[in-house]
């Protein structure tokens, strides 16, 4: 192969490799029912972890009552927290304002709940990027609960039921 040849080939496969789109983890939650319609794009958290049942359907867990106070933010595709969290007494609600969270640097990617007084043996839960767009194109209402694994027998966790979407995890 010639210089020139190998030149050109060199040239047409760096161009092709910087025309590629870059992927990237953020959520995009432009095409959600929210946006489209120019309303606000938010998920309203309950913290049902006082109560026992009615809020573990699809979820893999069997709730139990053990009330806490979760911890709900926004994290990048480096498990960084994007923007504020919030911090959610057993019995009451808060409202995440998703679209703020898009519109950061580098938006986000997830939505982690964890428990602030038990963390160290309640395991957290994680909504992906799908789950939340299917919340947003629901009602945007959530229920986070306690519950166990395997019927009671495996390890404490914390689970979602979000009536906007039909969204339950962890699965």
């Amino acid at each position: 192969m010639n210089a020139h040849t190998l030149l050109a080939s060199t040239a047409l496969a760096l161009t092709v490799a910087l025309a590629a789109p870059v992927a990237s983890a953020e959520c995009d939650i432009s095409k959600t029912k929210c946006a489209v319609n120019g309303g606000k794009c938010n998920i309203k958290f309950r913290n049902r972890t006082g109560d026992t049942g009615g809020s573990d359907g699809g979820s893999g867990l069997s709730q139990t009552s053990s009330a806490q106070t979760i911890l709900v933010k926004a994290l990048d595709d480096d498990a960084d927290r994007v923007g504020n969290k919030l911090q959610i007494v057993a019995g009451t609600s808060k409202t995440m304002n998703i679209e703020k969270k898009a519109k950061k640097e580098n938006g986000f990617a997830a939505i982690r709940m964890t428990s602030q007084d038990n963390a160290r043996i309640v395991s957290g839960a994680t909504m992906t990027c799908d789950e939340v767009k299917a919340i947003l194109n629901g009602n945007g209402t959530c229920k986070v609960f306690h519950g166990f694994t395997d019927g009671g027998l495996g390890m404490p966790n914390l689970g979602y039921q979000c009536d906007g979407g039909n969204i339950s995890g962890p699965k």
